[in-house]
C-alpha cells in the first residue's frame, strides 16, 4: 500500500477536488450547496490546515512554503466559498429568469 505525503495530499484538494466542487455547479440544488457550504468546505478546511502543520512538522514544506500556510489555505476557502455562492446566485437568477 502507499503512503501519500501530507504535502501531496494538500495539492491534490487544490488541484483536484475544489475546482471538481465547480463542475456542473449551474446544475447543483440548494440542498447541495448548503451541505458543501456548512458541511463539506469547513471539514476539508479543516483538514487542510491539519495537513499543512503535518507537512511543515515532518519537513516537506518549509514553513514559507505557500502550500502550507494557513493563511494561503483559509483565504483559498473564503474564495472558494464566495465563488460557490455566486454560481448558486446566478443559477438562481437564470431559473427565474427562464420561468418569468
Amino acid at each position: 500500500m502507499v503512503t501519500v505525503s501530507a504535502k501531496k495530499r494538500l495539492e491534490s484538494i487544490e488541484r483536484d477536488i475544489i475546482p471538481s466542487m465547480f463542475v456542473g455547479v449551474l446544475s447543483k440544488d440548494d440542498k447541495w450547496l448548503k451541505k458543501t457550504l456548512e458541511n463539506t468546505l469547513p471539514a476539508l478546511e479543516q483538514r487542510s490546515l491539519h495537513l499543512a502543520v503535518e507537512a511543515i512538522e515532518s519537513k516537506e514544506c518549509s514553513v514559507d512554503d505557500p502550500l502550507c500556510s494557513e493563511v494561503r489555505i483559509r483565504a483559498l476557502f473564503k474564495e472558494t466559498r464566495a465563488r460557490l455562492e455566486k454560481e448558486h446566485v446566478t443559477r438562481e437568477s437564470r431559473t427565474r429568469w427562464q420561468h418569468s
